[in-house]
């Protein structure tokens, strides 16, 4: 076996043009609200608080020895209530009877005594936020600037 030299070679390097002064994101317009085109049942922010506070209080098991359960379960439910009720009124554009079924929904999937990650449960928050099913998808698609769900 002969060990030689070899020579180098150029690599073609693809560069993107310069993005224009005057663009603008298609799916978000100045002065909107963040995904406001997107028809989802729940604002991705509200999935994503709703799955991030039940995998903080079930799935990490931090607390696990220091409070019951059930303390836990209201402590999911009383945190995520606000949060998700808050996103839907202003992100989402919901009337307050609507946020707070939508609140009151999510609250409880959050305090369900189990990490629902993993599970049809979060699966059908996924979902119902449009976020999509896989998180480096998802982590894809927030560096590339790509709206979180494909416009149809």
């Amino acid at each position: 076996m002969e060990t030689s030299p070899s020579t180098a070679r150029e690599v073609p390097v693809d560069v993107l043009p310069p993005v224009p002064a005057d663009a603008h994101s298609p799916w978000a317009r100045p002065g909107e609200p963040p995904l406001a085109g997107l028809k989802t049942f729940y604002h991705p922010a509200s999935g994503i608080a709703i799955l991030g506070i039940d995998f903080l209080v079930f799935g990490t098991e931090l607390f696990s020895g220091f409070l019951d359960t059930p303390f836990m379960c209201v402590f999911a439910f009383l945190v995520t209530f606000p949060i998700v009720f808050a996103i839907q009124k202003k992100w989402g554009g919901n009337p307050n009877s609507t946020a707070f079924g939508k609140a009151f929904l999510g609250a409880f999937m959050a305090g369900l005594p189990f990490s629902i990650a993993g599970t049809i449960y979060g699966a059908a928050i996924l979902a119902l936020s449009g976020l999509p099913h896989h998180p480096v998808e998802m982590a894809k698609r927030l560096a590339s600037g790509r709206p979180m769900v494909d416009p149809k």
